[in-house]
């Protein structure tokens, strides 16, 4: 039965040329979010785009009074409980204060330019909509697009004979221009995970040889390559987490169609893939010791030295090698933070090194920053309420998303002009979920990224039930 709510109203006219600026302001900020001395440009970018999402919020104001709204109110909530806490329980004033009119203030003009970008983009007509995904995807490889033309240009720049300015070089880590791994795992890897979702939605509609799906399908070695480049295990780990992903559920949507494409292709990946892991790890010698390096790290009593940022040297491990420090300190400071966010289930307050503070009440003389798990690291910051706003909001999202794609007995995921930005968002905010577990970005851009992803899809579920529930939903041609 139709919602008489949602059906009585009708879908606010939002002219293109809005979502234009936003999606053109959306692929600027992508591909300088990240990159240092940029601050200006993404300021513009997050303003403009917030503006422009105040107007489109105020004109689909109604649906926000619908159930489907939850996972929308949801990020809204995230703010509340940051204000409380800054307010009545806060730990150290001045530093949530900082962070208050810093990380905060740009994490809510990313969530005004997402949740209006999302609801106004699945508004207009299909043909429309398919006009700004070309941008948005540019966008979102530009990160790995860059860091490809840096490597070139290191590499062969001076060979050249041309005088390359450092920003636009690797840099390293003494550089002003030094780029983290932490920064490439966080922007590279969504467009690897879109461009999976847009392949397995197209070879579900049984489109296999298209220019569109060409480009996907160089998508997934170019985000390697940034990840092989810079070594960064983390990376390796979650690429190879959505292929199996993918190769899964292309396994389990109609097999007996295109039987043999599925299993050339799925053999092709499986190849391709062993041959770049087996590399990784000869690359790597840390992956072969890590099941000993952590029978040692979370003996956090024993051995303490995780605690003094290697000043203490490192223990051996049960093959009497130095422990890898990577492995122990990872496994170790994850050992410790649990335990420090049961003594303190309502958080520190600090998005940034609440471990570290939290640390140093039961450590004192200790030198740590944080656990390197990004969603310990929030949590430990905004305690259990707040990580279960973000958490619920994010898999809350993925539910409503699914279920507008899901996949019905007598036909495929629904052809309807939303299917790319609703799959779009299920990958990003999958990629968010796992890459939060265990990398070291609860910080700065990466909370601001994050934020932006959740409230994209929030307001994506909510305008494409909108259409769907009032009818208002085309097919695609």
């Amino acid at each position: 039965m139709k919602n008489e709510f949602m059906r009585q109203h009708s879908p606010p006219d939002i002219p293109p040329w809005i979502i234009w600026v936003q999606v053109s302001m959306f692929a600027i900020l992508y591909a300088v979010w990240a990159l240092p001395e940029t601050i200006l440009i993404r300021h513009i970018c997050l303003i403009v785009g917030a503006l422009l999402g105040v107007y489109e919020l105020y004109q689909f104001r109604a649906l926000l009074k619908t159930k489907y709204a939850i996972s929308v109110w949801l990020v809204l909530g995230i703010f509340i409980w940051a204000t409380f806490h800054l307010l009545f329980l806060s730990n150290n004033f001045a530093l949530q204060f900082e962070e208050f009119s810093s990380i905060w203030k740009r994490t809510v003009l990313g969530a005004i330019f997402a949740s209006g970008l999302g609801l106004a983009i699945v508004s207009q007509s299909p043909s429309q909509q398919r006009t700004y995904w070309p941008l948005f995807y540019l966008g979102l490889l530009a990160p790995s697009l860059i860091y490809v033309i840096k490597y070139v240009l290191t590499l062969y720049g001076q060979q050249w004979g041309a005088i390359i300015p450092e920003y636009l070089k690797l840099s390293p880590g003494s550089s002003p221009f030094y780029l983290p791994k932490t920064a490439y795992v966080c922007f590279c890897l969504p467009a690897l995970a879109v461009a999976l979702g847009q392949l397995r939605r197209n070879i579900d509609h049984h489109l296999w040889f298209s220019w569109s799906n060409i480009i996907y399908a160089l998508t997934a070695p170019l985000v390697l390559f940034v990840f092989y480049g810079e070594n960064i295990k983390n990376g390796v780990v979650y690429s190879a987490f959505l292929i199996i992903v993918f190769l899964a559920l292309l396994l389990l949507a109609d097999f007996k169609r295109h039987w043999v494409q599925k299993m050339a292709l799925i053999v092709g990946v499986l190849l391709a893939g062993t041959f770049f892991l087996v590399s990784h790890i000869q690359k790597n010698e840390s992956w072969r010791t890590l099941a000993s390096d952590a029978k040692v790290a979370t003996n956090t009593e024993q051995f303490d030295q995780w605690k003094f940022n290697g000043t203490h040297g490192y223990p051996n491990n049960e093959i009497g090698k130095m422990v890898s420090i990577t492995n122990y300190e990872r496994i170790a400071w994850g050992t410790a933070g649990v335990g420090l966010l049961v003594q303190n289930p309502l958080g520190y307050g600090l998005i940034e090194r609440s471990f570290g503070h939290l640390s140093k009440k039961v450590w004192p003389d200790s030198l740590l920053h944080q656990s390197h798990s990004g969603w310990l690291d929030l949590a430990l910051g905004l305690g259990f309420p707040g990580i279960t706003l973000v958490l619920a909001a994010l898999i809350l999202a993925m539910r409503q998303i699914q279920q507008l794609l899901r996949v019905k007995k007598d036909a495929s995921i629904p052809k309807t002009s939303q299917a790319p930005w609703l799959s779009a968002a299920w990958w990003i905010l999958l990629a968010s979920l796992i890459m939060w577990c265990t990398t070291e970005i609860s910080q700065k851009v990466f909370f601001d990224s994050l934020i932006f992803w959740i409230a994209l899809g929030s307001s994506l579920a909510l305008s494409a039930q909108y259409h769907q529930v009032s009818g208002t939903d085309e097919l695609v041609p």
